[in-house]
């Protein structure tokens, strides 16, 4: 059996993504509870409060990966309720309704949920386990091609916009943003069907790095994600990132040409 090079740093890049992941999740809570990062102070009880507190504890402990898949599941429910109340009856498309954010929080939180922490997590040090983790530990395969397939699809909005499409407007070459939407475009659905993933996800991961540090934070007010509309663009880096070392898994074109030429 041969073992891909790149896979050996997964458990790298996993724990680097739950981390952003978690920090990125805690910005949104300190807004609500003390409107840092240019928030607004939720009403003490309200809805609002309620879920910046659930995002201001929960984010450290995914952050730390500790009790990783019970706030993971506490969190995913969050962001489902969010984007269902919230952004779903504005518009159908995520892009269009405001909650690309909270439904690649919710893929995420699933993702971890059924992935688990990884080794570099307190969880890890601790060998924490919870009942029904081996249930779980089973739905990895599947949790990765969610992962995927969800990502793609909502990074192929994007591309899709910069050439007009779902109310954007059309880029004219050779803008760097055409170059982008043609990345995105046509890379979006690549991951999703997990076609010539790992060299896709890394130019991808590349594009959104660049993106952030060219585009977002020259935009400011902030270099803090939440401020500057960088979020979408750091949570994609890290998932493409972690996309490039574990692989499509074996739900994907990649993986189904695999088993067939006979490799393990």
């Amino acid at each position: 059996m041969r073992i891909d090079r790149l896979t050996q740093f997964y458990p790298l890049t996993l724990s680097l993504l739950r981390m952003v992941a978690g920090f990125l999740f805690w910005q949104h809570g300190m807004q609500k509870l003390f409107g840092w990062f240019g928030g607004e102070i939720a009403p003490i009880f309200s809805l609002f409060w309620t879920a910046g507190l659930l995002e201001s504890i929960g984010g450290p402990l995914i952050a730390l990966g500790l009790f990783t898949r019970p706030v993971a599941l506490i969190l995913a429910g969050e962001m489902a309720v969010a984007y269902w109340i919230v952004h779903r009856p504005q518009a159908f498309w995520p892009l269009r309704n405001g909650g690309e954010v909270a439904l690649l929080f919710l893929i995420a939180f699933l993702f971890f949920l059924a992935f688990g922490p990884g080794k570099i997590a307190v969880d890890a040090v601790l060998s924490k386990r919870f009942p029904g983790e081996q249930l779980l530990d089973n739905l990895r395969p599947a949790a990765l091609s969610l992962l995927r397939i969800f990502t793609g699809f909502l990074f192929w909005q994007h591309g899709a916009s910069k050439f007009g499409l779902l109310g954007g407007r059309m880029r004219e070459f050779p803008d760097l943003t055409f170059f982008a939407g043609v990345l995105e475009f046509f890379g979006g659905p690549l991951i999703a069907l997990g076609a010539f993933t790992r060299p896709v996800a890394f130019v991808l991961s590349g594009e959104m790095a660049t993106a952030f540090w060219i585009s977002h934070v020259p935009r400011g007010p902030t270099i803090w994600p939440v401020q500057n509309g960088g979020e979408m663009a750091v949570l994609f880096c890290f998932i493409y990132l972690f996309l490039v070392t574990v692989g499509p898994g074996k739900f994907s074109i990649d993986g189904l040409l695999r088993v067939k030429s006979g490799k393990n």
